[in-house]
């Protein structure tokens, strides 16, 4: 089922009624089914033809929301956060979590902490240095890779790892992101925003 901001149906599931109330019977469908869920059968023509010429873009609530953000105060570093995380930057060999064997990473295999070199050297740290990371939710110990296509202040991530083959690889975002600091219309946690801070720990792995 298809919902704008406001909650107006635009395609209702097949068999499953109108409204929210059609979510919530396609949702237990899923979760109670042994099976796969018919969920809509539509031909892709069928689908521009609702469109009434073009996109509506216009969702008021939202555009309010945008024209405010011109007279709320600028965002001032917190001193208790110096940094901000990107939890869960794609790279070359990284994938959902679905990607288990830590051998199908040829490159970044542990999953380094990224780190401007700017912030590198004000931290004393280097390549292969480890860290730890803490966040307004968890920490981590994690080692680091400097360069120069990190911004200072800006610190990354990979996506996919924390998971557990033979041996834990890597650090899980999710376990960095706090639930609660999230966007107000779609509800999803600022992944690529998160308040961080680092303290050195020297070039040895921490336990």
């Amino acid at each position: 089922m298809l919902l704008d901001l406001r909650g107006r149906n635009f395609r209702h599931p097949q068999g499953y009624g109108s409204g929210l109330a059609a979510g919530e019977r396609l949702f237990e469908a899923i979760v109670n089914g042994k099976h796969g869920v018919h969920i809509i059968h539509d031909d892709y023509d069928a689908s521009w033809q609702r469109l009434p010429g073009r996109i509506n873009l216009d969702v008021p609530e939202l555009l309010a929301a945008v024209k405010a953000l011109g007279d709320g105060p600028l965002p001032q570093q917190d001193r208790d956060w110096p940094f901000v995380l990107s939890a869960g930057e794609r790279r070359a060999f990284t994938a959902n979590t679905i990607m288990r064997d830590p051998s199908w990473r040829r490159r970044d295999p542990d999953g380094r902490l990224r780190i401007s070199l700017t912030d590198a050297t004000r931290l004393g740290v280097t390549t292969g240095d480890w860290v730890r990371l803490t966040t307004r939710r968890g920490g981590a110990e994690v080692s680091v890779d400097t360069t120069d296509t990190m911004r200072p202040g800006h610190i990354s991530l990979p996506n996919g790892l924390g998971l557990t083959v033979q041996e834990r690889t890597g650090v899980a975002p999710n376990e960095l992101t706090a639930a609660e600091d999230r966007d107000e219309w779609a509800g999803t946690p600022w992944h690529k925003h998160v308040p961080a801070r680092l303290e050195p720990l020297g070039p040895q792995s921490g336990a």
